[in-house]
């Protein structure tokens, strides 16, 4: 009879791999029909700060409607309980801007959040109200120097330099042409043409199913309509986030009392807690989550699953979190 062990490991081995994968099962029941292979969620006639730098958000196989960007909305279900959920009808960008100092240098975080109505069966992250962090952060004079993008749980951390980054900023050793993301090849430096105009956005492309980024690289706006099917979304501050309508009242999107207070209603995790949650020791890994002061929010932002890493790897203080990571911005 096989090790109970090693049958635990097995099963984590499968699931990290299709983790990876881009699984395309037939459309089924309720799934967008027609040829949908390139659309691209844009933010567009916006003149503010937010809009002019929001990315361009590409999903593979946007025909089935759990790789859509939505809308975080609230209703009762038919036993008359509280259920939160993901509208893929409205896509949204929940947006916070935030400005952090290191020695004499001001920078500016541009922080979009979007969600999806779910990870299907058989991958890790299986789950409900998943979410992905974009955040470009801005130097004194506007200009993009360093993407980084996260998963709504923490999970799958990179960093995408570009050419506005300063040599002495970079980690030792770091390989400018590319990096490896937990199995996905993402590229090591993005170049933005000279000199710098906002008609250019950032493109990020997510898997199906795992909605894994697997390629960030710069659009020019004006190609936008030659090449994809644009999908107009709309910006929201994230505190909406915490005031979503619920039948002539509101409802946050996290729980705001008890263990799983700051964290994202029906989101539980099966695979990650079975799996993961005896060795990070955190029965809410993987679970997505608010971003902010773990005073107020009850969590911690972590993106190191070594336990004693926990604070200092937490993304809320960025000028620290990007310490513990190996940049050098002066």
């Amino acid at each position: 009879m096989a090790n109970p062990y090693t049958l635990i490991v097995f099963a984590l081995s499968v699931l990290a791999l299709t983790a990876c994968a881009a699984i395309s099962p037939a459309p089924g029941p309720g799934q967008v029909t027609g040829p949908r292979d390139a659309l691209a969620y844009v933010v567009a006639g916006q003149n503010s700060l937010s809009a002019r730098y929001a990315p361009v958000i590409i999903p593979e196989s946007p025909h089935h409607l759990y790789n859509r960007i939505g809308t975080a909305a609230a209703r009762y279900d038919q036993r008359g309980k509280e259920e939160i959920f993901i509208d893929t009808n409205i896509p949204t960008y929940y947006f916070q801007q935030r400005d952090f100092r290191i020695n004499h240098s001001t920078y500016t975080n541009l922080i979009y959040r979007v969600h999806f109505e779910k990870v299907p069966n058989l991958h890790l992250t299986t789950g409900k109200n998943g979410g992905l962090f974009i955040i470009i952060t801005l130097n004194e004079v506007r200009q993009p120097i360093l993407i980084t993008t996260v998963h709504t749980c923490g999970c799958y951390l990179a960093f995408i330099p570009t050419n506005f980054m300063p040599e002495s900023a970079f980690p030792e050793s770091w390989n400018r042409e590319e990096q490896q993301v937990f199995g996905i090849t993402l590229p090591g430096v993005v170049r933005y043409p000279l000199p710098f105009s906002d008609q250019y956005r950032l493109l990020i492309t997510v898997k199906n199913a795992t909605h894994r980024v697997s390629g960030v690289s710069v659009l020019n706006m004006r190609k936008l309509d030659d090449n994809y099917e644009v999908m107009p979304g709309k910006i929201e501050h994230m505190a909406q986030l915490k005031r979503l309508p619920l039948n002539g009242d509101s409802t946050s999107f996290y729980h705001d009392t008890g263990a799983s207070k700051g964290y994202v209603k029906n989101s539980f995790k099966p695979y990650e807690f079975l799996f993961m949650s005896w060795w990070v020791f955190d029965a809410h890994v993987g679970v997505d989550k608010e971003y902010g002061p773990r005073d107020d929010t009850g969590t911690v932002f972590y993106t190191s699953l070594r336990p004693w890493k926990r604070s200092a790897s937490d993304m809320w203080d960025f000028a620290e979190f990007l310490r513990f990571w190996g940049w050098h911005l002066e």
